[in-house]
């Protein structure tokens, strides 16, 4: 049996009597009712299993093909109890497994499984989903509130609109640069005609 740093410890399997269980496999006794040997270990290497229990065959049962076998979670009354009648009726090799117990069956190479990922009803996801709500919640307030402003002009006076400029004259057309009106013409070419009949004077 394992009884190291977490095997055999409250700390690590609360609410087990380890004592009692020492205690309960060491009073075990074979088919010929001889004692069966139990030792402790420190640690077993695979703590992630506590409390771990090594099942060796007997001398009889190696010769029949018995090999070690590993129990992991040995933590309750009945698995003792299963311990006890398995190697009473002869342990591996010369007798078969017990039902209860084969779920229990590890290895000393056995690897501590990968922490699963947090499920949907833990603290964080509630926590996240309380936080899209109140966001959701003050999107629909604010959206409301703008509504309601907006009716609330809708039925008040409506502003009176400013007065239009009044329309300025329009400008009279001026002649275009680079012509002369008619008037000038004429009075340019008397101009002329003046000139010419002083000459000839």
């Amino acid at each position: 049996m394992c009884r190291g740093c977490c095997c055999g410890t409250k700390k690590k399997v609360p609410g087990v009597d380890h004592k009692a269980q020492l205690a309960r496999l060491s009073a075990i006794d074979d088919h010929s009712g001889r004692p069966v040997p139990v030792r402790t270990s420190k640690c077993l290497g695979i703590c992630f299993q506590a409390n771990v229990v090594v099942v060796q065959p007997s001398q009889e049962g190696r010769v029949a093909g018995g090999r070690p076998v590993w129990l992991g979670q040995v933590t309750e009354d009945k698995l003792v109890e299963a311990i006890d009648d398995w190697i009473f009726e002869g342990g591996p090799g010369l007798s078969p497994l017990p039902a209860v117990l084969a779920d229990h069956v590890t290895s000393k190479d056995a690897k501590k499984p990968k922490k699963r990922k947090k499920p949907k009803h833990s603290k964080s996801a509630k926590k996240e989903r309380r936080k899209e709500r109140e966001k959701a919640e003050r999107k629909a307030a604010k959206a409301a509130r703008k509504a309601a402003e907006k009716a609330a002009g809708a039925g008040s006076d409506p502003k009176p609109e400013k007065p239009k400029k009044a329309d300025k004259p329009e400008k009279a057309d001026k002649p275009e640069k680079g012509k002369k009106s008619k008037k000038g013409k004429k009075s340019k070419k008397g101009k002329k005609k003046a000139d010419a009949s002083g000459k000839k004077k």
